[in-house]
């Protein structure tokens, strides 16, 4: 069931907290911002006086509503709920964190997408008091198994389930054993990889920091030694070592002493670039070698992937903004110029997607018109499981695609695209949709396989 291996130099973690609404994602933030002595006096005074506010407390420190602590938009405050995805950031002698609190609520699962695309772990909230324990087969709420589908479909490879509210229960082991197998029953139905349960309460500390002696029949860490222990790069290199180097073209830039030379800026993804690699520019085909690269860092002779940067080559080559620089490896099938593609698509728009709807697609930094051809699977969120459509089914579910569900599709695109799938590189299979007609987001996709 773990998946965790233990980092002694680990880097800035960034994690989310998911799951149905008032599940206590926002309660068990405060919490770990809280017991780990990461909230200001300033900031208690201030979260005591919103307390006291909204009826929710006295004067007295132990009685803060903790959920206040990432609730920053007025209007989250007067409801009680996360609407937009809320940062905080603190640290531990051990490591350095960035939180984002997702909003819980079916109608804001497009904030939960955004901030889980950028975070390295998923915390995945289970609130035992809105489970049905006399029911033979214990059945997770359809929040949650959206959210969790949604942690499968960006790739995110590390995955924590805190059992929360189990004061609510007595801490009773059986009954949390039987969450985590309900847990492990979907991650199996979605394919998600491993996973590390942690019995908490975020109300009243316990699992949270440290177990108390309620949860001492717990053998693991709790939650924030199992955060600390988390090595990224451990689960980074081996996919690394196999993806080549690539930025998405954002703009080139002439270099302001040599009117000769040119500047390729942009992202780097996939893994690091070292001054001297041979790089191929798509479409063009061409390639060139890598003489010089510029970081945030200043000039160096290699970045590391995620970096912004620029790059000078030996020769000019015709690239503007939307192409790919991509490093020429032995492995180079593994990026495809094809038009058509299968993916995994989470519907975002507020209006329902139709067969004659236009599309755009934003791949890297390119736009270009898309098409979906066919949904031929949806996600169900009372069964688990993704339900294959037949053709007359799926010829329903074009005109049926509605904000929130999650469908497998074939998707055409307007002209070629390096695409590749995300076990192979992550960059090259993300895209976005967006309606030309309002310029609002309708969907995020991953290219399962290309054609």
């Amino acid at each position: 069931m773990s998946n965790i291996t233990i980092s002694n130099g680990a880097r800035p973690l960034r994690f989310i907290t998911c799951g149905s609404v008032d599940d206590g994602k926002s309660t068990l933030i405060g919490r770990l911002l809280y017991d780990s002595n990461a909230l200001m006096l300033d900031q208690l005074d201030a979260l005591a006086a919103a307390s006291r506010k909204r009826g929710g407390a006295n004067a007295s420190t132990d009685a803060i509503d903790l959920s206040l602590a990432t609730d920053g938009l007025e209007a989250e405050r007067e409801q009680g709920i996360t609407i937009d995805v809320a940062y905080r950031y603190f640290a531990t002698p051990k490591r350095k964190f960035i939180i984002a609190d997702a909003p819980g609520h079916e109608q804001y699962t497009r904030n939960m997408v955004t901030g889980a695309s950028k975070s390295d772990v998923a915390v995945v909230l289970i609130d035992v008091t809105k489970l049905d324990f006399s029911a033979q087969a214990l059945e997770l709420l359809p929040q949650t198994i959206r959210h969790a589908a949604i942690v499968g479909l960006l790739g995110l490879v590390h995955v924590v389930v805190a059992v929360n509210k189990m004061d609510a229960i007595d801490f009773d082991e059986l009954k949390f054993e039987r969450v985590v197998a309900a847990f492990t029953k979907l991650a199996q139905a979605l394919s998600l990889p491993a996973f590390t349960a942690v019995p908490v309460s975020a109300l009243h500390g316990d699992g949270i920091v440290i177990h108390t002696e309620r949860t001492a029949w717990f053998k693991g860490p709790a939650l924030l030694p199992l955060l600390e222990s988390i090595d990224l790069d451990a689960s980074s290199g081996a996919h690394e070592a196999r993806t080549a180097a690539l930025i998405a073209v954002q703009y080139v830039t002439r270099d302001a002493l040599d009117d000769h030379r040119r500047w390729i800026c942009g992202d780097l993804a996939g893994s690091a670039l070292d001054v001297g690699t041979r790089i191929r520019a798509w479409p063009s085909g061409a390639s060139a070698i890598v003489t010089a690269i510029n970081t945030p860092r200043g000039a160096t002779s290699s970045a590391a992937c995620g970096e912004a940067l620029s790059i000078a080559l030996d020769r000019q080559l015709d690239v503007a903004r939307g192409d790919w620089v991509i490093a020429e490896t032995s492995e180079r099938d593994e990026v495809q110029p094809v038009r058509c593609a299968t993916a995994t698509v989470a519907w975002l728009g507020n209006a329902p997607h139709t067969q004659s709807r236009r599309l755009l697609a934003r791949h890297g930094t390119r736009w270009l018109p898309v098409r979906i051809t066919r949904v031929f699977s949806r996600l169900d969120l009372n069964q688990g499981r993704w339900i294959e459509l037949d053709e007359s089914d799926s010829d329903r579910a074009n005109e049926g695609v509605t904000t929130n569900d999650l469908v497998n599709v074939n998707i055409e695109f307007a002209s070629e695209l390096p695409l590749a799938t995300f076990a192979a590189c992550k960059a090259l299979a993300s895209f976005v949709l967006v309606d030309p007609s309002t310029n609002v987001t309708a969907g995020a996709g991953m290219i399962s396989s290309v054609e």
